[in-house]
């Protein structure tokens, strides 16, 4: 089966006196997409690459930065001039562009900023100012990532720590194994102020938690260190600093994170209250994937441990979930340490624990672990039981109309082609996603869609069925050919490619 590849667009915006920086930017992710040869490419998208056209130049750059993932600011001692459009530089438009895109198309904002002589800071003049207030802002809203740099060097040692963290969240999040996400522990309900003069816990761990599901994480870890201010009982300082920790990963601080859940658990470990164990619950699942995100495998292992063996026996409703989430996030580091088997393991206790329970959250943990179950075992080349395996899941779940299942269906539908090779069996299950899918707009499921169409084109070429082998490529350029996003430009690109080699005349 031909390999996916990922490629994300990341966006450098900078004022003039920096393009050391963006040749520096522009070879780092050349350099590092080759060195790490896999399934993830880091295409860099400047004012450079901005095709002439009519309009304001401004706006073309806009236009480019819109269909990018990531995007990067570097400042130093200039601010740049007014771009017409009510900003004071090119640099402030393009930040204010992806500010209003990011938690939507923009996955993150990184900032960098270069070390100015202190001598200039006593009389910084009218373009070294604006840089200045802009970063006592970004320093105020506690939002953003941002780093300081001294020179080139030191700049591009961060830029390539960066991308191993995009890339680590590309292994976490993609079509094959991936992990939980990070568990608030959010109450039902938003309390009120319990005054409007002086704001007491209730209402801000309540703001906490709202802004934290809005995606502004600095908003949420000024209300979480409010609300340890204010909370009067363990559970309401562990449930506050559970937000906080959350709040500071998501800022890029982790080993702050880490901390935050590691003393809940070690403050809680000895509770029998209810409401305590599941905030316990909560911690050692998150500290869990602090640990991932850190690459500390062994002991992100060992994180799940604890809670299954606190926990592994509960009834209540919540800390199930957590028993759930804990196994499937063990056997994706177990796989991810090489242990397959244990992984495969790790997967069945799911099935055998939760493979009848009606909560949508477990069946949503029953259905990943059947996918990556199917995953692992094709890994081993047991491709007769990777097959099993996306069956089970087919068949527990192939009528399902929540989201999270239909997304897995049509993964194990498209693994399961991939799995029987090139043939007129692998054609009709090409055949079944778009049957299923190919009218959706869910962004995972179109991507599916578009990967099936081009393995099923691939198929039919090797049968020798040309003919239609073009027609499929030319059903994904009718489908995808206006499309934005990498995983789909891809798709479209690999489909002319596929398409223009069948018909080049034989020489």
């Amino acid at each position: 089966m031909p390999r996916s590849i990922t490629q994300y667009r990341v966006f450098i915006g900078s004022p003039g006196g920096l393009e050391a920086e963006r040749t520096c930017f522009r070879e780092k992710l050349r350099k590092f997409s080759e060195m790490h040869d896999d399934d993830v490419v880091f295409h860099p998208v400047g004012w450079e690459d901005t095709l002439p056209g009519a309009g304001r130049p401004q706006a073309l750059i806009n236009s480019d930065l819109e269909g990018c993932d990531y995007a990067v600011f570097v400042l130093h001692d200039r601010w740049g001039s007014a771009t017409g459009s009510g900003h004071t530089s090119g640099t402030e438009e393009e930040f204010r562009l992806a500010e209003a895109l990011h938690g939507k198309k923009i996955r993150n904002i990184a900032l960098f900023f270069k070390k100015v002589d202190p001598g200039r800071l006593r009389d910084p003049g009218e373009q070294l100012k604006p840089v200045l207030a802009f970063k006592k802002r970004i320093e105020d809203r506690k939002k953003y990532l941002f780093r300081h740099y001294v020179d080139i060097e030191q700049f591009a040692e961060v830029l390539e720590k960066l991308l191993i963290d995009w890339k680590k969240a590309h292994a976490n999040a993609g079509s094959g194994l991936s992990i939980g996400e990070l568990t608030t522990g959010q109450p039902r309900t938003a309390p009120s102020p319990d005054s409007p003069r002086a704001p007491q816990f209730d209402y801000w761990i309540a703001e906490a938690f709202k802004l934290s599901d809005a995606g502004n994480h600095g908003g949420a870890l000024f209300c979480a260190e409010k609300a340890l201010e204010t909370a009067k009982t363990e559970e309401g300082w562990a449930r506050t600093r559970n937000i906080w920790g959350i709040s500071q990963f998501h800022l890029g601080r982790r080993d702050e994170a880490l901390g935050a859940f590691s003393e809940i658990a070690d403050r809680l470990r000895n509770s029998a209250d209810p409401d305590r164990r599941v905030v316990l619950a909560n911690a050692l699942f998150n500290k869990g994937v602090a640990l991932s995100m850190l690459g500390r495998r062994e002991e992100e292992v060992a994180a799940y441990d604890d809670l299954l063996a606190r926990f592994g026996a509960a009834a209540e409703p919540a800390l199930r979930e957590q028993v759930a989430k804990a196994l499937f996030n063990k056997g994706v580091a177990l796989g991810a340490l090489g242990r397959s088997g244990e992984a495969i393991a790790a997967f069945d206790d799911v099935l055998a624990r939760f493979g009848a329970a009606s909560e949508p959250a477990l069946r949503e943990q029953v259905a990943k672990a059947l996918f990556n179950k199917g995953v692992a075992l094709g890994a081993l080349g047991r491709r007769q039981e990777e097959v099993a395996a996306y069956d089970d899941l087919l068949a527990r779940f192939g009528a399902a109309s929540e989201p999270a299942l239909r997304e897995q269906v049509a993964m194990a539908l498209f693994n399961k082609g991939g799995a029987l090779g090139r043939n007129a069996e692998a054609i009709a299950v090409y055949d079944d996603v778009l049957a299923r899918f190919g009218a959706a707009s869910e962004p995972a499921l179109r991507e599916v869609v578009a990967k099936a169409l081009v393995n099923k084109g691939f198929a039919l070429d090797t049968l020798g069925r040309n003919a239609e082998a073009i027609a499929v490529y030319d059903d994904v350029l009718a489908r995808f050919g206006a499309a934005s996003e990498p995983a789909l430009r891809e798709a479209v690109a690999k489909a002319k490619e596929l398409r223009n080699r069948l018909q080049k005349p034989p020489a």
